[in-house]
């Protein structure tokens, strides 16, 4: 073989040698490293067993089917979760350390604190939607209200004092509370609870007179018969409530309110990284399966790609805005 032929080869190989190196490699993810070439951090701002960390913890092994890599949950609670978006603020932007962010932490917490050591509009972006949850209106099984409209009656009549309660000030049951208030006129005052489980607990023995939460954390009471639901804040009935109206059957149609949560990274990580991992969340919740038991779970699989997701974070933050500001909502 001539020289020139021998170049010729060596030159396509090279050529073969690099495609195959390029092909796996993400910039910025490490020199020409495949993505994911090591386990991902999954950051849960809240404590095992909570709904944000359930729905990681179905996310997480599906993940890791489609990636490769192990996918940790890593549960940061603390400060309503300042403490986890935090950390992941700070991480390296490579793609390895993921926030499960909710409506509170990505969108109500901005204008409930002003003075937070991050800005959540700039120091994270969005990956992916994962799921929302619909909440039931339920209250005591003594209050004697069948309809959102029976109740709202009920706080206005003679020197009536009504409450309703909240797992904490900014969680979205809060936020929803103080929606129907404004929407409703109905007379009562907000009382935030150290998370939902205790405020549950004085819901069923009506030390206060309306809780607005999830279907999965309602249910206990309900088949119980120590709480009763007026009705579901999302756009159709619940299968496992078919006799529970939506709100806009109710007669509050503005009031349809979701829980949601969402995969976030740090800022500045690359675009490349941000869609495989977009992508491989949307091939999950696209399993049959998965959605069966995240329905068990009291919530439905509603991926948004990355730019959807943005506008729906956009969205949401203003409504929320509003709504703390026309309800003069603090944090003490």
């Amino acid at each position: 073989m001539s020289n020139k032929s021998n170049r010729r080869s060596f030159n396509l190989s090279a050529i073969a040698l690099a495609a195959t190196c390029l092909a796996g490699w993400v910039p910025g993810a490490g020199a020409q490293q495949p993505y994911p070439s090591r386990p991902l951090t999954l950051v849960v701002g809240f404590p095992p067993g909570g709904g944000v960390d359930m729905v990681a913890r179905q996310l997480a092994p599906e993940l890791e089917k489609r990636l490769g890599q192990r996918v940790i949950i890593e549960n940061r609670p603390g400060a309503a979760a300042t403490n986890a978006m935090i950390h992941v603020s700070r991480a390296a932007p490579d793609g390895y350390t993921l926030l499960m962010g909710n409506v509170g932490m990505l969108a109500a917490k901005p204008a409930l604190y002003p003075k937070l050591p991050f800005d959540t509009a700039k120091d994270f972006l969005p990956v992916a939607r994962v799921v929302v949850t619909p909440l039931v209106a339920v209250v005591p099984a003594a209050v004697p209200a069948n309809t959102l409209e029976e109740f709202v009656k009920l706080t206005k009549v003679g020197d009536a004092n009504f409450n309703f309660g909240s797992g904490g000030t900014g969680d979205v049951n809060h936020l929803a509370g103080e929606l129907f208030k404004l929407q409703s006129g109905a007379r009562m005052q907000h009382v935030p609870y150290k998370g939902s489980a205790p405020a549950h607990v004085d819901l069923a023995g009506g030390r206060i007179q309306l809780m607005i939460d999830g279907e999965n954390i309602v249910q206990a009471n309900l088949r119980d018969g120590r709480t009763r639901a007026l009705a579901i804040t999302g756009e159709k009935r619940s299968a496992a409530l078919p006799d529970v109206p939506t709100v806009a059957q109710a007669g509050f149609p503005d009031l349809v309110v979701y829980g949601w949560q969402g995969v976030m990274v740090p800022a500045g990580t690359p675009q490349a990284v941000i869609s495989r991992l977009s992508s491989a969340i949307g091939q999950v919740l696209a399993d049959p399966g998965l959605a069966e038991r995240l329905s068990k779970q009291g919530t439905s699989p509603a991926y948004l790609d990355t730019a959807a997701f943005k506008a729906y974070i956009d969205s949401e933050a203003r409504r929320w805005a509003d709504v703390i500001k026309s309800a003069n909502i603090t944090v003490e």
